[in-house]
């Protein structure tokens, strides 16, 4: 698609009449062009969004996680790293997750960092039972494994332990079930 847009005011007029994935293809050709800061952050903040509403969330991560690093302020980038993770995760890419959760703790105080770590497990929690409401239980176990590695209080590993047992019961998963019951 050819583009003349630089600025965001002409990028926004042009995209008023677009749909979603003609709009989507525009805009990743505008990331094509030398764009400046205000238009870029724009381009990619707009992309996140179009991609999270058609539920193709690695793609919406990267949008996100390319945001982050052109932010100019720290909180800015550990905002935008955060909706990263949480893109992530939907997407179940734990090691981009990851990675890109490293990113926001490397650049925040220590008050950021708990912040951090606090969604992060919530991002892990609400996927997980969102896995277990609509009956993908190895979905679910692969989310409640990943987030047994956060770090978490004695209770809040104790609770999960006991909801992997179940499912890894209802799965026939014995070996697994053993092996964390003797565990607990």
């Amino acid at each position: 698609m050819d583009v003349r847009e630089i600025s965001r005011n002409e990028i926004e007029e042009k995209i008023k009449s677009m749909g979603d994935y003609v709009m989507m293809g525009y805009l990743s050709s505008c990331l094509k062009k030398s764009l400046d800061f205000n238009a870029r952050k724009f381009v990619l903040i707009k992309l996140t969004g179009l991609y999270e509403s058609g539920r193709m969330f690695l793609d919406a991560g990267k949008m996100m996680n390319a945001a982050a690093d052109i932010n100019t302020t720290f909180q800015g980038k550990i905002t935008d790293f955060v909706k990263a993770v949480e893109l992530f995760i939907k997407a179940e890419d734990y090691e981009l997750a990851d990675s890109v959760m490293k990113k926001a703790l490397a650049i925040g105080n220590e008050n950021q960092k708990k912040e951090v770590r606090e969604s992060v497990k919530e991002f892990y929690k609400t996927r997980a039972r969102f896995y277990i409401d609509n009956r993908k239980k190895n979905h679910a176990t692969k989310a409640y494994e990943k987030l047994l590695m956060l770090d978490l209080s004695e209770d809040e590993k104790l609770d999960i332990r006991r909801k992997l047992l179940g499912i890894y019961e209802s799965l026939g998963r014995i070996r697994e079930y053993n092996s964390l019951k003797r565990s607990i």
